[in-house]
């Protein structure tokens, strides 16, 4: 991974930095979870449609503690700051565009311990 003052200072890279902190290079590619909550499912069903790409996977679910509906969009991907930036930027803005918010994002570490 590059320098660490190559990681901007916000959100996004207050993560990536923690995960590189943690061992993680960075470089390896892995599915990266994007959430988004909407009031009413005709809302999550909607922005599944908007979202329709090839390289993405939608996944809808009730989630009751915040009785809101849930959509998580996965990306297999190296999680890099631009790539994961530009994703969110894109996926919030058709998020919002009927009704919704984001709500994070995640994906698992992956080290040299987790490889072998």
């Amino acid at each position: 991974m590059s320098a660490p003052s190559e990681i901007p200072d916000d959100e996004n890279g207050a993560v990536l930095r923690k995960m590189r902190d943690g061992g993680d290079s960075l470089t390896q590619p892995r599915i990266v979870d994007f959430c988004f909550a909407f009031p009413e499912r005709r809302q999550a069903l909607a922005f599944a449609e908007i979202v329709d790409d090839r390289e993405l996977k939608v996944c809808i679910s009730y989630y009751e503690e915040r009785e809101m509906w849930e959509t998580i969009v996965k990306r297999y991907m190296v999680p890099t700051h631009a790539d994961i930036t530009a994703t969110e930027f894109t996926l919030t803005q058709q998020a919002e565009s009927v009704g919704g918010e984001a709500d994070g994002w995640g994906c698992m570490r992956i080290t040299n311990e987790s490889k072998a």
